[in-house]
């Protein structure tokens, strides 16, 4: 699914990108591209509609209303006129704006499909190497997103568990604390913590202003509790779970299939990164299919040996999730 959107946006992208690449010449456009190309194919490449009567691109209207005649200087004058006529009539109207512009701008030329300007025409590899990039560019920035988002809502969960274990002062030092001074830790500790935790719970202060000694713990604390103490609405979009939270800061949640499964921090280290992107997991997928089958190393003989009976708790200890979690 994930995929099938990616390609979609690509494939949106492509659309308005090819659609604002295409230009639609309107027809008193092309009449004045077909006029040039033939001027200069008879006059050469420096002749425009100004240069073959004679006038300077600022010739005022009455000058351009001359007649060829009037104008005795100009060598063959009156039979370019008869040839150009139409050039005279669109120095004359509103065409005279368009024509200037392209006159400054550059005039496109014809490539057998339609008028296109002559700039840098990119062939197929291109194209599919900036689909590849703009793709892989989308997909490691969606990515990181989600990989913040999820970054953020395991923080916000296991600093709320601490707060419901520990008391709204558990992230003061004990060297700092000020008037109300935290609880003690106990060694384990279950706690009901909304799924994604409180959603006003305020976040750790930065590292800076810790080592800094300018955070006001007390002040904090008082924010958690807050939050800790308000009233949590009743509602069945509100999923509610239960943690098991450890002396050390580890901790635990049930799962649907009431397994304990250990909460731990995502630092920024597992972070995604451009080995994580699409192309890398396809070029790693196709070269294991590629790789030739290890062969089985036969198995030593294996004795059954009598097992003790293991005594079960409704609360699991902190190693026996640990053990869980490497199977």
């Amino acid at each position: 699914m994930y995929v099938r959107r990616v390609w979609a946006v690509l494939a949106l992208l492509c659309v308005c990108v090819l659609g604002a690449a295409a230009s639609n010449w309107d027809k008193n456009d092309i009449e004045i591209f077909e006029l040039q190309q033939a001027l200069e194919q008879s006059d050469g490449p420096s002749a425009n509609f100004y240069s073959i009567l004679g006038l300077r691109p600022s010739a005022s209207l009455s000058e351009i209303r001359k007649a060829p005649d009037k104008n005795p200087d100009v060598p063959d004058a009156y039979k370019r006129f008869e040839r150009l006529g139409l050039i005279h009539k669109i120095l004359r109207d509103e065409r005279r704006d368009r024509y200037d512009h392209f006159l400054s701008k550059g005039f496109p030329k014809w490539r057998g499909t339609g008028y296109y300007y002559s700039r840098f025409r990119p062939n197929l590899l291109m194209v599919l190497a900036f689909l590849l990039v703009l793709s892989v560019t989308i997909d490691h920035t969606v990515r990181v997103y989600n990989f913040r988002v999820n970054q953020k809502r395991i923080d916000n969960l296991r600093r709320s568990a601490l707060a419901l274990a520990w008391g709204a002062w558990f992230q003061t030092p004990k060297d700092a604390a000020q008037g109300t001074k935290p609880k003690s830790v106990p060694a384990q500790k279950k706690v009901r913590v909304p799924l994604h935790g409180f959603a006003d719970m305020p976040p750790a202060p930065p590292a800076s202003a810790v080592a800094a000694g300018h955070v006001n713990w007390d002040e904090e604390g008082q924010k958690v509790r807050q939050v800790i103490t308000a009233p949590t609405p009743v509602s069945d979009a509100v999923r509610v779970v239960d943690m098991m939270v450890f002396g050390d800061g580890s901790m635990a949640v049930v799962d649907e299939s009431g397994e304990w499964l250990t909460i731990e921090p995502l630092t920024d280290a597992e972070a995604p990164t451009l080995s994580d992107t699409w192309p890398a997991v396809l070029v790693r997928r196709l070269m294991s299919r590629t790789d030739p089958p290890k062969p089985e190393e036969p198995s030593a003989p294996t004795t059954e040996e009598p097992t003790a009976p293991v005594e079960t708790s409704a609360q699991p200890s902190k190693t026996s999730i640990k053990r869980r979690k490497r199977t």
